[in-house]
Order: structure tokens, then sequence, then C-alpha cells
């Protein structure tokens, strides 16, 4: 009978659904963060596909908030400039933030976006925790410009973990290499060891990056925990 390793009977399924996780995180990695460029050698010309958040740092719309005092109003400034019509929006953004964002629009206490929104602003004020269609929990803030459903982004920590990216679903798309006949999309690529080497080796490959335009429509937030 086979013995049951780390709690599975095959231990060679168990290998390959942990790989497989990291290659679907390693893809979020590069979508996420990508670092553009073209590559010109003397026989290749190697182009790098940019990720979402640095090539809205340079290209899209930026704002940094003071979390210690700045509530509604200060969100409908932005909310209004963001939005605006020559920005070609549509009303809705999907927003990535880090657990220190979400944490900060959940508290009621000091430095707590509810905190800061509540008083004059109260009345206006609309932040709703709506449960997502795979188990994961939105919180959405509407205003009369546009609605932003914050979702929590575990990979924005460490130098990022005081940033949210607002994506307009509409212009971004997923764009795998196609060429040929041939899809370059996620694959599985068997026994690519040597030929003397005592054992197994496969490879998961995915030659794929992200098509983004009309930059203007996708936001960058900052938000200033140290003021």
């Amino acid at each position: 009978s086979a013995t049951r390793y780390r709690g599975r009977p095959d231990e060679y399924m168990r290998v390959w659904s942990q790989k497989m996780k990291e290659h679907k995180i390693d893809i979020e990695q590069a979508i996420l963060f990508g670092q553009g460029s073209n590559q010109i050698g003397t026989e290749t010309n190697q182009r790098y596909t940019w990720g979402i958040l640095p090539y809205t740092q340079l290209n899209g719309f930026n704002h940094t908030f003071t979390a210690s005092s700045d509530g509604y109003d200060e969100f409908l400034e932005m909310m209004q400039e963001f939005f605006a019509p020559e920005r070609a929006n549509t009303g809705q953004k999907l927003v990535l933030a880090s657990r220190k964002v979400m944490n900060y629009f959940q508290r009621l206490g000091n430095s707590g976006y509810l905190k800061n929104s509540f008083g004059t602003s109260s009345y206006r004020l609309d932040v709703q925790n709506v449960q997502g269609k795979f188990g994961h929990m939105i919180t959405k803030i509407e205003t009369m410009y546009g609605s932003l459903n914050f979702v929590m982004e575990p990979l924005l920590r460490g130098p990022f973990e005081d940033y949210a990216i607002a994506v307009d679903l509409a212009n971004v798309a997923y764009r795998p290499l196609v060429g040929n006949g041939e899809n370059r999309d996620t694959q599985i690529i068997t026994n690519v060891q040597d030929n003397d080497a005592d054992g197994r080796k496969d490879m998961i490959l995915t030659e794929a990056g992200l098509e983004i335009s009309l930059p203007e429509t996708h936001g960058l937030f900052k938000f200033d925990f140290d003021s």
C-alpha cells in the first residue's frame, strides 16, 4: 500500500499542487509589480509588459491620503477628479488594497476612515461590506461620482503596505502570447531533465502579460499613516 506522506497518499500530486500554487503567485506578482522594458540585443528583441502598480504610478492617477485626518470630504474631492468625464472612466473600480489599508477603512477608532468621516459628513457616508462571489468580502464605498470596491490583496505588503491600486476592469486584459496558431498560455512541459539525470523534471511555463489601456482610468492611492 502507498505510504501517506504529509496527509496525502500521492507525494507526486502533493508536489504538483504546491508548484501550481507557486506558479499562480508568480503570475500575480508579475501582473502587479512587473517592470516593463524593451531590451534590444544583437539577435533578440525582448519586450516585457508592465505590472499594473508601477505602470499606474508612472502614467495614471496618483493621490495621497493623510490617514490621521482625511475622511469622506477629502475622499469625495479625490473622486470628483478621478471620475472626471474627460478621463473616460466607468463608474466602478476594483481596488486592490493591503491589509493595513483595509484595516484603516474598517476602523472606528483614532486615525480610521469611519472615525474621520463621521460628524458633518456622516449623513452622506455610504460604506458597505458586500459578500463576493468567491467567498471574499468587498468593502464598497459609493459616492455621486462612482464606486470603489476594495478587496484585500495579501501581496501588497512590505514597501507596498501603504498602497491601494484602483483598476478600471474595462481597460485591462490578460494577454497570453499567441502566434502561428500556438497559444503560449500556462502549459506543462514534462521530462525536461538532462539525458544523464537520475530522476524526472517537469516545468510549468506561462508566456503572458497584462494589456493596460487608458492609464488615466487607473489610480494609485498612497495612505500616509505617519502624519
